[in-house]
């Protein structure tokens, strides 16, 4: 029997780098994209906010309407409240709350105010509804031409979910 003797084996080096690139880069792909699908990324929530009003003679009261976009989970959030871009002492967070609130006067109301017996006691800000504070002097004294701006934060994500603004 006679076998073949190739003594020119240069051409198979190329073949087997090329197989191997291949295998590595098909690896290294599927490694990134297992790693990428365990972050869960928190999606922001989209909403609009505003001030609708701020009544100097009724304690200092700011009342916030949820103007559209996504409900918001309110156990979610916190609200940071600045008066001439000047945080203050004093915010809202842990929200829902039942009673009152160091910094602010009275009770919270709408959908900050966390009695079960408030007929929106689901825990969600959706469209169309409000939200009130009354900011206690002894938190700030507002004054006719200072400009209040409150941020609101989403917890999970640290994310501005609506930052509105105006002048008293």
């Amino acid at each position: 029997m006679r076998f073949l003797n190739f003594s020119n084996n240069s051409a198979v080096s190329p073949v087997i780098g090329v197989i191997l690139l291949i295998a590595i880069t098909v690896a290294s792909s599927g490694a990134a994209f297992i790693v990428m699908n365990n972050y869960e990324l928190e999606k922001p929530v989209i909403t609009l906010i505003e001030i609708e009003s701020i009544d100097l003679s009724n304690h200092q009261e700011v009342i916030l309407v949820h103007k559209g976009g996504e409900s918001i989970d309110i156990t979610q959030i916190n609200i940071l409240i600045s008066i001439n871009d000047e945080m203050l002492d004093h915010n809202l967070v842990h929200l829902p709350v039942i009673g009152g609130i160091t910094g602010f006067y009275g009770a919270l109301g709408g959908v900050f105010w966390g009695s079960p017996s408030n007929q929106g006691h689901d825990n969600r800000w959706d469209p169309g509804e409000y939200g009130n504070f009354k900011i206690a002097s002894s938190n700030a004294v507002l004054k006719t031409g200072d400009r209040i701006k409150v941020t609101i934060v989403h917890n999970p994500t640290n994310l501005v979910i609506s930052s509105p603004a105006c002048i008293v």
